[in-house]
């Protein structure tokens, strides 16, 4: 009987509010209150000084106004601007997982780098996301459209001058608002801080960003390093792997000083040492790989379509070359440069039995022993592993099930103990891998050595903000802070047991991410003409310089002021991380 009552009552509210917005004069007012959504979000969240985000606010209310008044029906602009409304929804869905920012370059280019598997992995864990804002943002928004074009009455021509008007007016405000801060660079750029007009220029960045990526090829064919062996181990092969790692937080490392036991393999490995203030120069992989594993830097980024990757300078040194990737990274700049080497091997192509699973990085193992067995001369080997990527739950074997529950329903701060216990799972997992990498370097008895970091960290619900994920417009301490480790076999501190030092000496000094092409150089002994030993840690000329972070249009900012919060400053300061106060 109450059901039938509440039924009644829906169907009744539903049929005012058909009634409602019968009018076109409250369609017209709907669709500009729809359209400035994301604009009143922004005016909360942005880091702008307060005249400027007024003016972010009041210029685009302004031309909205002026376009719906343009016809007699709103319903016609609206239809008219739906590209806007689309965005609109990616937008929502943007700030639905990042709580700030317009849609990002990265973020773009993300959606063409990531496979089925992670693609699968995140769609699943926000449909309710998805839903939300398809249900509550666009379908409204289109309805009200279709319901506009379909009505008898018309917005009278007096209606339309006179807001029209008071769009001008308002667009002017905010106009002179712009203007106000006296330091030009806090002032209103069209380009930055006006919604929707950033996030296009940001698809427009990204386009053009991609087709780069893509004339990779033709743009590096002639380049040569021009490298060359410099000393040579005395009556020893001389091995080097570059382990690349996904999504690893220092902080959740015991060897880093984590409660849980998470790295003991590591804590107890002989010639380790590991880099207790390195950070990323970028929380996206297809921006922070490519500076691992070249030249390129936050500071000069653009180097990186005319150069070749550091396998192409190993080879030129007499190295063979060897990669083992598990992430499907093949159509991406970084699977260009793994195409660089003597022999590529590319786990994600190798099937799984599901689109939507990928192998545990243990697999590598069998291949790089397999190889290690079939070379005899100097050898340099890159493996890039899945590491903690989410879904976490997916990166390690049954046995490596030490930390429970670990498998969450949904992405929420409720299931945040899941999640933490499914990572921390993850990271054994990988002290385990690297475990057998070492232990398959001991058993050649070469000079050998294997440097790993990873790419960035992740927010997993660290604090009230509830942040989750990588790839944020805005970083956290959690995505910034890497693990950074050198291991340097028994052989290796023999023939070189100056570097070996100075790994030690600088194992307390400020690092970021675009010292492991010069220190995997220094390492091997091994000079190019783009070698900087300043950036080498295994180097006496090492220096310590600001750390930058490469922006969304790919420019240096200190990683420090790239927007912080001070939950972010504390976390910096707790675990001792460097930076210019």
């Amino acid at each position: 009987m109450n059901g039938g009552r509440h039924k009644v009552k829906i169907q009744e509210a539903l049929h005012r509010l058909i009634i409602w917005t019968h009018a076109q004069v409250r369609i017209y007012f709907l669709f500009a209150l729809l359209f400035m959504v994301p604009n009143a979000v922004f005016f909360v969240t942005e880091p702008l000084e307060l005249p400027v985000r007024v003016a972010a606010f009041l210029m685009p209310l302004g031309v909205w106004l002026i376009l719906l008044a343009a016809a007699r029906k709103p319903g016609i602009v609206a239809w008219c601007l739906l590209p806007k409304i689309m965005l609109d929804g990616g937008q929502l869905i943007a700030l639905s997982v990042f709580g700030e920012s317009v849609i990002a370059v990265d973020m773009l280019l993300n959606l063409t780098s990531s496979n089925a598997s992670e693609a699968s992995e995140l769609l699943t864990n926000i449909l309710m996301v998805l839903a939300g804002v398809f249900f509550c943002y666009t379908v409204p928004t289109l309805w009200l459209a279709y319901r506009s074009v379909r009505g008898r009455d018309q917005l009278e021509r007096s209606f339309r001058r006179r807001w029209a008007g008071i769009g001008m007016v308002l667009f002017v405000i905010g106009w002179g608002l712009g203007k106000v801060p006296a330091n030009m660079y806090d002032r209103l750029s069209w380009r930055y801080d006006v919604y929707p007009l950033n996030a296009v220029y940001n698809i427009g960045f990204a386009i053009r960003k991609a087709e780069r990526n893509s004339n990779y090829a033709q743009t590096s064919a002639d380049f040569r390093y021009e490298a060359t062996k410099l000393i040579a181990a005395a009556d020893k092969r001389e091995i080097y792997v570059l382990v690349v790692g996904e999504t690893s937080r220092a902080m959740e490392w015991s060897l880093y000083g984590y409660e849980r036991p998470t790295t003991p393999r590591m804590e107890s490995t002989e010639g380790l040492v590991y880099f207790r203030d390195a950070v990323t120069q970028s929380n996206n992989t297809h921006k922070s790989v490519p500076i691992i594993l070249s030249p390129a830097c936050a500071e000069g980024y653009d180097v990186l379509y005319h150069t070749k990757s550091i396998v192409t300078a190993f080879k030129e040194a007499g190295f063979h070359t060897l990669v083992i990737a598990n992430q499907k990274l093949t159509t991406s700049m970084i699977g260009s440069y793994y195409r660089e080497a003597d022999q590529f091997i590319d786990l994600s192509a190798i099937p799984t039995g599901s689109l939507l699973t990928s192998h545990h990085d243990g697999e590598i193992i069998p291949y790089l022993r397999a190889q290690l067995a079939q070379t005899s001369g100097n050898l340099f080997v890159v493996l890039h592993t899945y590491g903690s990527h989410f879904n976490y739950r997916e990166r390690y074997p049954e046995a490596f099930r030490h930390y429970t529950p670990d498998k969450a329903e949904a992405i929420r701060p409720a299931y945040r103990e899941q999640l933490r216990n499914a990572y921390d799972n993850s990271i054994a997992y990988t002290d385990q891998v690297l475990s057998e990498v070492v232990e398959l370097l001991r058993q050649q008895e070469a000079c050998s050595a294997m440097l790993y970091l990873s790419d960035h960290g992740e927010d997993i619900f660290d604090d009230a903000r509830a942040r989750y994920l990588h790839a944020s417009p805005i970083p956290t301490y959690y995505q910034l802070h890497i693990p950074y480790l050198i291991w340097f076999s028994e052989s290796y501190r023999q023939a070189f047991p100056q570097k070996y030092a100075e790994a030690q000496a600088h194992a307390e000094t400020p690092i970021s991410t675009n010292t492991v092409f010069h220190t995997m150089l220094d390492m091997a002994a091994v000079r190019t003409n783009m070698s900087d030993s300043t950036k080498a840690v295994t180097s006496e000329a090492y220096q310590v310089c600001d750390r930058m972070y490469l922006g969304d249009h790919d420019d240096p900012i200190p990683f420090w002021e790239l927007g912080l919060k001070k939950q972010d400053f504390e976390m910096l300061d707790r675990w001792g991380i460097a930076y210019r106060k």
